[in-house]
């Protein structure tokens, strides 16, 4: 079992919060819409696996990152 840092977990919390905030602002998403694009695309998933991508983004290209994921899913 890999078991991560308390800093890590932490990390990768704030940056899904980051990503969410982003996109539904710039997409004037309610969190029922935003939760609902999570359900079918799993866009906190995908943070998840990958917060080192996400760490070094400004807001645009966060929500740039994930339009290309949603439009290759």
């Amino acid at each position: 079992m890999d078991f991560i840092s308390e800093k890590r977990l932490d990390n990768t919390i704030f940056l899904m919060y980051l990503v969410t905030e982003n996109y539904r602002k710039k997409y004037g998403l309610s969190k029922q819409e935003y939760l609902q694009l999570d359900k079918k695309y799993r866009i906190l998933n995908y943070i998840s696996e990958c917060p080192d991508i996400f760490d070094s983004m400004t807001e645009t290209e966060m929500v740039e990152e994930v339009d290309q994921y949603v439009s290759e899913s």
